[in-house]
């Protein structure tokens, strides 16, 4: 991942003092161009079949504000210096389409399949919502999805500020806030069954970290999403959920449930001042058919 600008940051995730912050502002030294490439991560890129031919795919990318891509450091400027601003410029951006040039008898083939029905995707829909926890609250519980129950669920906690962009803020630092207990609800079913009992200033969230893990398809196996139980307490904690009727997240269909998903948090100390931004991420099986005249029937937005 090093090619599309990461750097693994310090087990206590730091603005501006951490390794990762540090080599990241090393790229840059010295006003350097610095090239990066990366994937689209959109719902459409994220499974495996080809697009048949003569599709119109229309991509728009609109970046960020500089508050919210940048990070800054907050000591004050040297006495008789004006304080630098800092802005980050693309200036080139293009993108690289894997093509196949079929034989001409599976061309024919693949015609006439779509005479008779659509060309049919598989996707994974993926649903994001936000919601803002006021300050001095210990208590929070709202709906997040109203649609369609998602199979899977994970949810992150960070300062509003850094949410809506701050120079001095990290936009992915997930704090853990002093949660005691947090739950999905989703048709009457209260994920884990379990309620937790966290302690995150005596260092008992164990549970948690373990769920999550297991719910990101990272526990007993030699798969790694790098974030260690450490780390999970500072900066990186990031709650999963699996809301599937087997509880594993497999890479089969799952049947689609309509309801209404909630969560509730309860807190063991107030919220902090200027309030706490709850990021709630769903993904939901979802099907994209395309027939012979290229047209797209889905309930996805793509």
């Amino acid at each position: 991942m090093s090619v599309c600008g990461y750097a693994r940051d310090s087990e206590d995730q730091n603005s501006v003092t951490g390794e990762g912050f540090i080599a990241r502002k090393n790229m840059f030294a010295g006003s350097k161009e610095v090239q990066f490439m990366t994937k689209i991560d959109a719902d459409i890129f994220n499974q495996d079949l080809y697009l048949i031919n003569n599709c119109e795919v229309d991509i728009e990318i609109t970046p960020q504000n500089d508050e919210f891509m940048l990070i800054q450091s907050s000591a004050p400027p040297v006495a008789g210096q004006v304080e630098k601003k800092y802005s980050l410029e693309i200036i080139n951006c293009k993108l690289y389409v894997k093509t196949i040039d079929l034989m001409d008898g599976l061309s024919l083939d693949f015609a006439r399949k779509l005479d008779i029905q659509p060309a049919r995707y598989s996707l994974r829909k993926s649903m994001l919502k936000s919601l803002f926890i006021t300050e001095g609250r210990t208590e929070f519980q709202n709906n997040i999805f109203t649609d369609e129950v998602p199979r899977r669920v994970i949810v992150g906690l960070l300062a509003n500020s850094a949410y809506i962009g701050h120079k001095n803020k990290s936009p992915f630092n997930f704090d853990n806030f002093n949660v005691r207990d947090i739950t999905i609800i989703a048709n009457g079913r209260q994920y884990p069954q379990t309620p937790y009992n966290l302690d995150y200033k005596n260092k008992k969230y164990v549970r948690a970290y373990h769920d999550t893990q297991d719910n990101l398809g990272c526990s007993y196996s030699r798969e790694s999403n790098g974030i260690s139980y450490k780390m999970f307490r500072n900066g990186w904690c990031i709650y999963a959920f699996t809301l599937t009727n087997s509880m594993e997240n497999d890479p089969g269909f799952e049947l689609i449930k309509e309801g209404t998903t909630a969560i509730s948090i309860k807190f063991a100390s107030p919220i902090p001042s200027g309030g706490v931004t709850l990021i709630a991420y769903g993904e939901v099986d979802s099907m994209m058919m395309v027939d012979r005249n290229r047209s797209l029937t889905t309930d996805v937005t793509v």
